[in-house]
């Protein structure tokens, strides 16, 4: 086993072992980072006695070098710093977001058919028809 930052490879067993630490990268940008590999690997995940998060990822087939299995680390981590900057702007604009939305929701539903302009006012004449 290889071990390397914050993962370890094994080729023989085709598998990368990545710890990460819950008080940098938030769970729902872990499972995202992880989700992202579904399609090549078995993932598990879990958590060691000192509290780290730990990622392992089993490929399901076609066997790869250590090299290739090194740059599936690299992007393992890219894909957790992107899920997590998503994450944190989630979070910073949740409240603008949920105020959007309730304001959506409580407008006036449009009539059926679609938008009709509103009537016009009876002190004012139609446009005249050509």
């Amino acid at each position: 086993m290889k071990e390397k930052y914050n993962f370890e490879i094994d080729a023989n067993s085709q598998s990368i072992l990545i710890r990460l630490s819950p008080s940098i990268f938030p769970s729902p940008a872990i499972l995202r980072a992880a989700y992202h590999f579904i399609e090549m690997a078995n993932i598990i995940i879990g958590e060691t006695t000192e509290g780290k998060i730990t990622v392992t990822l089993i490929l399901k087939k076609d066997k790869i070098t250590e090299a290739e299995l090194e740059d599936m680390a690299y992007e393992f981590n890219i894909q957790l710093i992107s899920s997590s900057v998503e994450e944190e702007e989630s979070r910073k604009h949740a409240g603008a977001r949920d105020m959007m939305m309730r304001a959506a929701l409580s407008a006036p539903p449009s009539p059926p058919g679609g938008f009709r302009p509103p009537p016009r006012p009876a002190n004012n004449p139609s446009p005249p028809q050509p």
